[in-house]
């Protein structure tokens, strides 16, 4: 045996430090803000092929500290090992700079405020020496220029080449976790190509930690972004703060790649934290992961940030504390006891071709003839402007007097309506503050009776629905009825103008007049609790599709075939056990101690799954567990991943039921066809069924594959 020498020692540690474009920046940027800069600025040439260069305006370097700057294992964050349960900076090994000299070519420009404007540039050689020292101008502040990144490393300088531009993206990323988290700091990263100078990053000093993230992640997630917080000392001294979007898929994503995790400000992985959040958000939107900026604060001397030269794997020592409390915090957020419905007003107006509304002329989309009407028919718009996406506009055969002008309330309930699919995309919903004259409405005449099949358009969903023949005489009667019960208060509130309703509606809601867009939009919105599910009245079936509830004053719109879905998936996913399949050779299972341990301690949930296994005590840990038998449901046979997936979860949240991802898509497709389906005509005992079982569920708001259960139609006048 012999020793190594010094020099071949140093290249071989420096390769483990800096590992690729993205580390390399990582600890200029640290330096920078561990020198409380308030402006750090990444400038890359070519992604970073040619140059590199970090300028911050920090407090600068001491001229005592320039011979000694890039030597290893120089640093002055600590002295001794003691102080790492109290250090607070980023950077404490003495490791960076020294092992960027082995990979790079560095050049240093710093100033003090001494010093400023007279800086000095300095330049070091591959072994951390100062190999050349000139004086420039240069403000206070500190600027790294690295070239030929990787230039005697042939294998990773070949690598960066061939794939810049995964590297750049990671790059990206990394740099959006310490904008994110760095407080009164403004961090910029722009990268300059022969085509031109493009920025990726850039966040405002004086901003909070919401605006920071939306700059990253895009201004248009701000209505669906959520304040996740908790504190409490029962919990180990635990604090967690921060934002998740809501579980919708317009606000998550089809990646994990926006996600931000950090542990006493250092951002880090810890992969048992965003499992949990992941798995916790994917139960309400399966299709989506969610965006995530959670800092969690912790006792110093709780975690060991030494494991690794870079210092993103971090030990906590009371893990399941910390999982415990952010269980407890998404818990609030992501898993309520209610979700809140926009509240659209819902105006119908019935007008001929000829009439205008609210001093503009109504558009009439040309509509063949149907059942043999002559062409020349006057045909009525019904414009019905709900919170129910695709209900846009019916057309109406109507022989009565065209000039009629009429309210929600007073549209007849059985007249046939005949749909027609816009070729055009839906306008915005809008109020119109226009008074309507309220004559007595007329009462249809007998038309001719049709057996013929009609199409209404609902979303995207196209289902066929039949007009049924009815007694036009008992309907004049039924509606002559109506009309009388309800005269009364359409007078009442047709008398109010429209700014003293709006005006009532925000008091009701606990707002008065304002500026902020976000405190109207509560004042204009209705808490659902899933116990009100139970109280609701059932009103009818709509279109064979949806059932029409009223709780109050305001009317729900419930989706029959997702809200069944939902019960019999939810159903499906507690009881359910799934049949295994023996292996004819058992395999044996190479986990780690913890995983092992949890499927030991865990062998009745595995076997609920289909996964049976048997433990041997005669072997090193590690090695302990034999699978005998895989589940299988029809053709599907699943694998060890799926028992790989089961054990995590278990980890994360052991007193849950949980179900792999292959299973949970299985259940969700069962639930779906043994559901009632759109076009079932239900009764009203079936839909009182349906609707209460929704007071049950665990989350009612969603079907398995995320489509609503419910939404908000209408409120009723008081």
């Amino acid at each position: 045996m012999q020793a190594i020498d010094a020099a071949t020692v140093h290249r071989l540690c420096a390769g483990q430090v800096i590992v690729d474009l993205a580390t390399s920046v990582k600890e200029l940027l640290e330096n920078s803000l561990d020198a409380q800069a308030t402006h750090v600025e990444v400038k890359l040439k070519d992604s970073g092929l040619t140059s590199i260069t970090i300028t911050d305006n920090g407090h600068g370097i001491d001229t005592s500290s320039f011979s000694t700057l890039c030597r290893k294992h120089w640093t002055s964050k600590i002295s001794r090992f003691e102080d790492l349960e109290h250090v607070s900076t980023f950077g404490f090994r003495g490791e960076a700079l020294s092992s960027l000299c082995s990979v790079a070519q560095v050049t240093i420009t710093t100033a003090t405020r001494d010093s400023a404007p007279m800086g000095t540039e300095l330049e070091y050689n591959m072994s951390g020496e100062l190999t050349k020292q000139t004086q420039v101008a240069r403000e206070r502040g500190t600027t790294v220029r690295l070239t030929q990144l990787f230039a005697k490393w042939p294998v990773r300088h070949q690598d960066l080449k061939k794939n810049i531009r995964r590297e750049y993206l990671r790059l990206v990323s990394l740099v959006e976790q310490y904008a994110i988290i760095s407080d009164n700091v403004r961090v910029s990263l722009i990268n300059q190509t022969r085509t031109g100078t493009v920025t990726h990053v850039r966040t405002v000093v004086q901003s909070d930690r919401l605006t920071r993230l939306l700059s990253v992640i895009g201004a248009s997630l701000r209505p669906h972004m959520a304040r996740i917080q908790h504190e409490s000392t029962q919990d180990g001294d635990v604090k967690i703060d921060g934002y998740i979007s809501q579980p919708i898929p317009e606000a998550g994503r089809s990646g994990s790649d926006k996600q931000y995790l950090s542990v006493n400000n250092r951002p880090c992985d810890v992969p048992h934290i965003k499992r949990l959040i992941n798995e916790t958000y994917r139960a309400y939107c399966p299709a989506k992961y969610p965006v995530f900026a959670i800092s969690i604060t912790l006792n110093a001397q709780t975690i060991d940030v030494n494991l690794t030269p870079d210092k993103r794997t971090i030990l906590i020592r009371h893990e399941a504390v910390v999982l415990d409390a952010l269980r407890k915090a998404l818990g609030r957020v992501l898993e309520p006891e209610e979700s809140v419905f926009s509240v659209n007003r819902v105006q119908t107006q019935i007008v001929a071709p000829s009439e205008t509304v609210g001093g503009s002329p109504v558009q009439q989309q040309n509509v063949a003839p149907e059942h043999g009407d002559n062409a020349e028919t006057g045909k009525r718009t019904v414009t019905v402007e709900t919170s129910v996406p695709g209900v846009i506009r019916c057309f109406a055969d109507d022989r009565t007097e065209p000039s009629r002008k009429r309210t929600a309330n007073s549209v007849p309930e059985p007249h046939p309506v005949h749909s027609k699919k816009l070729k055009d995309p839906p306008a915005q919903p809008t109020v119109s503050a226009t008074r309507t004259s309220r004559p007595t409405p007329a009462l249809p005449t007998q038309p001719t009776a049709s057996k013929k099949l009609q199409t209404m358009v609902i979303g995207n969903c196209r289902n066929r629905i039949q007009n049924d023949l009815c007694s036009w005489s008992q309907t004049r009667t039924r509606m002559q009825r109506k009309h009388a019960r309800h005269m009364a208060q359409l007078e009442e509130s047709q008398d109010r103008s429209m700014h003293s309703e709006d005006i009532a509606d925000a008091e009701r809601g606990g707002v008065q007049n304002t500026d902020d867009p976000e405190q109207a939009s509560r004042a204009l919105s209705r808490l659902i609790h899933k116990t009100d599910f139970a109280r609701m009245s059932v009103i009818g079936q709509f279109n064979h599709g949806f059932i029409v509830a009223r709780q109050s004053s305001d009317l729900y719109i419930v989706d029959q075939h997702a809200a069944d879905e939902k019960h019999n998936f939810e159903h499906l996913q507690r009881r359910a056990i799934i049949s295994s399949q023996p292996l004819i050779q058992p395999t044996r299972l190479e986990l780690s101690i913890v995983d092992e341990a949890v499927a030991i301690e865990h062998q009745s949930t595995l076997e609920r799954n289909g996964f049976r296994i048997q433990v041997d005590d005669t072997q090193s840990p590690g090695h302990k567990v034999l699978l005998l038998s895989q589940p299988v449901i029809g053709q599907t046979v699943f694998s060890q991943q799926d028992f790989m997936e089961l054990v995590g979860k278990l980890c994360v949240c052991p007193e849950a039921m949980p179900r792999c991802e292959r299973a949970r898509k299985m259940f969700a497709s069962r639930a779906c066809r043994m559901s009632i389906m759109v076009g079932d005509p239900l009764s009203v005992a079936q839909m009182s069924s349906v609707v209460n079982n929704l007071s049950q569920l665990d989350h009612p708001w969603n079907c398995p594959h995320g489509r609503p259960t419910m939404r908000h139609l209408y409120r009723l006048p008081l």
